[in-house]
């Protein structure tokens, strides 16, 4: 807020997200990642975070529930809230192998986040000040890419700041080598996030139950969609070995 006080509040992308902890019984293979559905209907993203962690063997596991919610207006930011806010949209959400709204139901805590971002800044170095991570880049929560673009910043910092002895040179140039690569997230994750795949298949098949992934999209458009937003977010093969 200092270095831009007139920068106004964050733009809101007309998707809600709760998220919390449950204690489950593994499923499937135990540490399977599941992203299911998409957010004019309601998505799910679900993984283990940890194993037995009592004496049924059963794991914790992240879970997230996303839905469009255009007129949302409460800004709070981490607010507690109820799987009752929801659960109305998962009702059917039943599978041999997760019974979903029971599954929501078991989580002892649960928190509401809208899905907010900021345009990109122009500048992030000042002197001897710079911004990193959330601070220089908040972007919708896609992919971990909150995290992992904080990371690749960090890496990117302490390479500058070990190549010149003059602090703020050293800041100019880990704001060029970072600034325009997370701008392109941040606006890539507002038009082909990393779990694209799923708009494209809610897309062709109007929502309508499908056999096989095979039917709807191939193997060569899966692939390009992935290796397109692992370019922008610079997590393909030949960045990270830079």
């Amino acid at each position: 807020k200092q270095l831009y006080p007139d920068e106004g509040e964050p733009r809101y992308s007309g998707v809600n997200m709760w998220r919390g902890v449950t204690r489950w019984q593994p499923i499937l293979s135990g540490a399977t990642m599941i992203r299911a559905g998409w957010l004019k209907t309601g998505k799910l993203v679900h993984y283990p975070i940890r194993n037995r962690v009592d004496a049924q063997g059963r794991q914790l596991v992240n879970w997230l529930w996303e839905i469009e919610t255009p007129e949302y207006k409460r800004w709070d930011w981490n607010r507690a809230a109820s799987v009752e806010d929801f659960i109305r949209d998962v009702q059917s959400w039943k599978f041999d192998w997760l019974d979903v709204p029971a599954f929501f139901r078991a989580a002892e805590v649960v928190l509401e986040y809208p899905m907010v971002d900021k345009d990109p800044l122009p500048a992030w170095s000042f002197g001897r000040v710079t911004l990193l991570g959330d601070a220089a880049h908040p972007m919708v929560p896609r992919g971990s890419n909150g995290a992992g673009q904080a990371i690749l910043d960090a890496r990117a910092l302490a390479d500058c700041l070990q190549k010149h002895s003059d602090r703020t040179a050293a800041l100019k140039d880990y704001e060029t080598q970072r600034l325009q690569p997370t701008s392109s997230v941040v606006l890539e994750n507002r038009r082909n996030p990393p779990d694209a795949v799923l708009r494209e298949v809610y897309e062709r098949t109007g929502d309508r139950p499908f056999r096989s992934i095979d039917e709807v999209i191939s193997v060569a458009e899966l692939k390009a969609l992935t290796d397109r937003y692992r370019r922008v977010a610079g997590y393909d093969q030949a960045a990270l070995r830079r």
